[in-house]
């Protein structure tokens, strides 16, 4: 058996034994619904012990808050029912909305938790309201439970720490981010190769920002160093950006100047070399120091056009050998980080994208289809009719962040008919022959194993979920056995009736595939250089990261045999430095002499407006023209001598490259002569 199936079978074992254990305490104590524990179990297990503190914390949070609003609710409207459900329902669709504006961060599990906790709370007392605040301790006592028996065994069971998990992700996203620009100055023959690895690679470090979190539950060296990995992670920001910056002008040059990319051939390949022996500092140096003794200066610009590309090229694998040397500082490092170049300006966390539009939508959604269900509820007098409800508020939440809603609950349908009929067997076949918990836990194990191994491949971790939860949900583990099989065939089939419920709802209330989040992304990106272009007051990190979090979202969704789409991934790559040459354009364009100046300030204004108009979808087409005579008044000689002289051309012609280069995200350029 190899290292990774060993891994899965140890946490499948290991969530068996919590599971177990949870069940244990729960008949100890005496709490009503065992069963509760061994889910909640389940639901915070995670292959890491970070993952699990991090999960299991939020939990413990989201539960005491979704509690005391049940509570709360209660006390408000005892004596309306129909408010009480009501309420209930605008709370958990603010809580889900809460958790898509957040996204994966652990705090939008919280949000997630302080939602149907309600539900679940609420619902099944909307006629007894005075039974809800010991409904609240029971259902937080076997919660915890539960998040006490599985934190425990993630920490001493066979654990796998976040840590040693975020140290070795970090050291294959160094390696392979270095491989892959020492392959880009090279030339890579393989084009559709470059791009599966780059999205690969844009996947991996945009990860480690969310292992670090995760890492820090159970690694005081991660607290510590807390600082140094987050500006680690900026410079792999910063070296995917320059890498797809160097890309482009080697296209360019390809194609326009062949013979400059010929005569800089030995120079890149220097670079190249050195990139991938980083850990040499003295070939780094040198590498850079004979691409700066190629840089050709103002002057030579102003005579010859195509020097401007060349710059640009040289000086991004300039910068892209200081990061380098950056990275391998701060990856030797130890405790908290070094003194860097600039760094006080990229010690930031990395910035996330929000979007309030879809969390809007997907609140309002799941309050929509509570009232619906509340509403059947009530007209039917179906005493499972909470179950129901409850399922909904479950569904709506677990799946409120994916493209298709409707499918993920559909399958979650699938998996709980096999999970009604497993646990039928066990209620009447199984339960009713055993004495004592050893043979209890014997005859649970089966059932246990196989979810909590199904739950650890990608394709089938839902399944394995929704098999166990719904199961042990059915099943209903209590110190005092029931065998009364209309009970359990009226909750089985309010446990179906209520997620069948939600997979109709969410597909005839909830957009449907990628078309809209990928429509959702774009705007984004251009909500984002908009900003750039206006010299909205951000950081080079968080500017790099937010892009960088869209693009990875769009390359999830855009399909690589799709022209369009390949065209539309290659402008977002591209607009990362799109955006950091205006920002840089923009610290610069107020201390340069007035012609210069309004040519410059002119260009970034007709920008900003072309980028507006692209947000609100709308067409407009890219103001090359303001670009042009920018750049003429960047190599005007009357400029003077200045420090920035040589890189305003550069920020300039990047600029334009970029925008020209790819319209289907930019839009075509304006008519000659023609407004902005």
């Amino acid at each position: 058996m190899n290292a990774l199936s060993s891994a899965k079978l140890i946490f499948a074992l290991r969530t068996t034994a919590a599971a177990l254990l949870a069940a244990y305490a729960a008949f100890v104590i005496n709490l009503p619904q065992a069963a509760t524990s061994m889910m909640t179990v389940f639901i915070v297990s995670q292959p890491l012990a970070g993952m699990v503190l991090s999960k299991s914390l939020f939990r413990v949070v989201g539960t005491v808050i979704g509690a005391s609003a049940a509570v709360l609710f209660a006390a408000l409207f005892a004596q309306t029912p129909e408010l009480m459900v009501g309420a209930a329902s605008l709370w958990i669709g603010a809580c889900v909305a809460v958790s898509v504006l957040l996204r994966d961060a652990p705090a939008a599990y919280g949000a997630l938790l302080s939602g149907y906790t309600v539900a679940i709370i609420a619902f099944p007392n909307v006629d007894a309201p005075q039974a809800v605040f010991l409904s609240a301790l029971d259902r937080g006592a076997e919660i915890c439970v539960g998040i006490v028996a599985a934190t425990v065994l993630s920490q001493t069971l066979f654990p796998q720490t976040a840590a040693e998990a975020l140290k070795r992700a970090t050291g294959a996203a160094v390696a392979s981010v270095a491989a892959f620009a020492a392959d880009t100055l090279r030339g890579r023959p393989d084009r559709t190769q470059a791009m599966r690895d780059r999205r690969a690679m844009i996947s991996a470090v945009l990860k480690l920002d969310g292992l670090r979190v995760h890492a820090a539950f159970d690694d005081a060296g991660v607290r510590l160093s807390n600082r140094r990995l987050r500006l680690l992670h900026g410079r792999l920001m910063n070296l995917l950006a320059l890498v797809v910056s160097i890309h482009d002008r080697m296209e360019i040059l390809r194609e326009q100047f062949p013979d400059k990319v010929e005569a800089l051939r030995p120079r890149l390949r220097q670079a190249a070399d050195a990139l991938e022996h980083r850990g040499d500092p003295q070939a780094l140096a040198a590498a850079r120091a004979r691409l700066a003794s190629a840089l050709p200066d103002t002057e030579a610009m102003r005579g010859d056009r195509g020097l401007v590309v060349e710059r640009v090229l040289l000086v991004r694998a300039m910068d892209l050998l200081d990061f380098a040397a950056d990275v391998e500082r701060l990856g030797e490092a130890r405790g908290p980080a070094q003194a860097l170049k600039d760094e006080s300006a990229d010690d930031v966390a990395l910035a996330r994208y929000r979007d309030p539009r879809l969390a809007l939508v997907s609140g309002g959604v799941a309050a929509i289809a509570l009232i619906v269900i509340s509403v059947f509820w009530s007209a039917s007098g179906w005493n499972a009719g909470a179950g129901a409800a409850v399922m909904v508020a479950v569904m709506t939440s677990l799946f409120a962040q994916q493209d298709d809603p409707a499918a993920a609950a559909g399958a979650f349908f699938k998996a709980t008919v096999a999970a009604t009929a497993i646990a039928a067997v066990y209620a009447f076949a199984v339960l009713p022959r055993i004495e004592g918990f050893e043979t209890l836990a014997i005859s649970f194990a089966p059932l246990l194993i196989g979810a909590g191994y199904a739950m650890t491949f990608p394709r089938f971790a839902l399944l394995g979920l929704a098999v166990a939860l719904g199961a042990l949900n059915l099943i209903n583990l209590t110190n005092v056995a029931t065998h009364d099989f209309a009970a359990f065939a009226n909750n089985a089939l309010a446990q179906l009736v209520g997620i069948g419920v939600a997979a109709a709802l969410l597909g005839t209330l909830r957009p449907i595939g990628a078309s809209w989040p990928i429509a959702r992304l774009v705007r984004g990106l251009h909500e984002d250089l908009a900003g750039a272009m206006a010299g909205r007051d951000v950081g080079r990190l968080a500017f790099e990261a937010r892009m960088f979090d869209r693009i990875d979202g769009l390359m999830a969704r855009l399909d690589l045999s799709d022209p369009d789409q390949l065209a539309l991934e290659q402008g977002a790559l591209a607009g990362v430095r799109v955006g950091l040459n205006a920002l840089a354009l923009r610290r610069v364009a107020r201390t340069l002499p007035a012609p210069a100046d309004q040519a410059v300030s002119d260009a970034l204004a007709a920008l900003t407006r072309h980028f507006r108009r692209l947000a609100r979808g709308e067409a407009s087409a890219v103001p090359l023209d303001r670009l042009d005579a920018a750049l003429d008044a960047a190599l005007d000689p009357r400029l003077g001598a200045r420090e920035d002289a040589d890189d305003l051309p550069i920020w300039i012609a990047a600029l334009r490259g970029a925008l020209a280069r790819h319209p289907k995200l930019f839009g075509a350029p304006a008519p000659e002569g023609g407004a902005a």
